[in-house]
């Protein structure tokens, strides 16, 4: 038996029980891993909620995890071998337990460089930092871009790869404190989103053109700023609703001829080839220093409760980790 966190019902950090559970044997291609640790993301808070649709409860929460493969199914292929350093995060929720079984295709070998808080806390907002500065919105030399969250966990990672592709980021915080964590993590500007003349701010950085694309995981709060702030032909990119859905309406987005996506890692990253490709890139980015992992803070399995309260209460900002041991 091993120890789990699962939810019956959806709502706040109060659903989340823990609870002994036994792991299965590993069928043909599925591998036993024990976790070292589990990445927080917000994903975990909307499945939580049932802001981000579930199936099958009760369940385990949960999208990424690190740890070593301790069994292995009879057709287990890809190199995969027992004492192997792992993780995951497009596999379907159950990260948040001491050991799973899952299937061979979802996961990723860490390199020995990388410590294993290190890949947990890096590889969900690394992948899906990858596909939006590199597909969402391919950013290129002198291209200018609003990234909102800029202080954030995913935001920060944006930012610094934003950076790297030689792209003008202005990152977007809630308060004139965070302004110094977007400038660290490769923002040329900072402006608090809260900042009454915010827009008449980046009409000024750009010259009254407006940004190329606007990054938001917020949504209904700040969408308003975001369309405001984008030039003709621009890009609305959402990654997230941390405060509600964005209002769009094709009137505004023919104002100047925009455009508006919603994003999925699970669509951008839905094949092995793809996931395996970004991980080396993100790891390569990581030894390079080009890329800079922060971990804000480390909680322990039995802190799983406190760490949903801390973010649902927003007491906790960037890269988060759970250690299990």
């Amino acid at each position: 038996m091993v120890k789990a966190v699962q939810i019956k019902r959806t709502g706040g950090p109060e659903v989340l029980e823990f609870v002994d559970k036994s792991t299965s044997e590993p069928r043909s291609e599925e591998v036993l891993v024990r976790h070292t640790a589990i990445g927080l993301n917000r994903y975990d808070l909307e499945h939580r909620k049932g802001t981000r649709k579930i199936k099958n409860l009760p369940l385990v929460l949960g999208v990424e995890a690190v740890g070593v493969i301790e069994k292995l199914g009879k057709k287990v292929s890809d190199g995969l071998e027992i004492g192997d350093r792992v993780g995951y995060c497009t596999a379907p929720p159950g990260a948040y337990c001491e050991k799973r079984t899952i299937h061979q295709k979802y996961l990723i070998k860490i390199p020995d460089e990388i410590p294993d808080e290190i890949a947990a806390a890096v590889l969900f907002k690394g992948m899906a930092a990858h596909y939006l500065v590199n597909q969402s919105y391919k950013i290129k030399p002198g291209a200018v871009v609003l990234v909102h969250g800029a202080s954030g966990g995913l935001g920060q990672i944006i930012c610094q790869w934003a950076k790297d592709k030689k792209g003008i980021v202005i990152g977007s915080v809630s308060s004139d404190e965070k302004m110094k964590i977007a400038l660290q993590n490769g923002c040329i500007y900072a402006v608090n989103y809260n900042d009454k003349d915010f827009v008449s701010k980046i009409m000024e950085i750009t010259q009254n053109k407006g940004v190329g694309a606007v990054y938001d995981p917020i949504g209904y709060a700040t969408s308003k700023l975001s369309f405001e702030s984008l030039g003709k032909f621009g890009i609305y990119v959402s990654y997230g609703q941390i405060s509600g859905s964005a209002p769009v309406s094709f009137s505004l987005l023919s104002s100047r001829s925009l455009f508006a996506t919603g994003t999925s890692i699970y669509h951008y990253k839905h094949d092995r080839l793809t996931l395996v490709l970004t991980a080396m890139e993100i790891f390569e980015m990581i030894k390079k220093k080009l890329l800079t992992v922060r971990i804000n803070k480390k909680y322990k399995f039995n802190e799983i409760i406190e760490a949903h309260c801390d973010m649902e209460d927003r007491k906790v900002s960037g890269l988060n980790i759970i250690k299990v041991s």
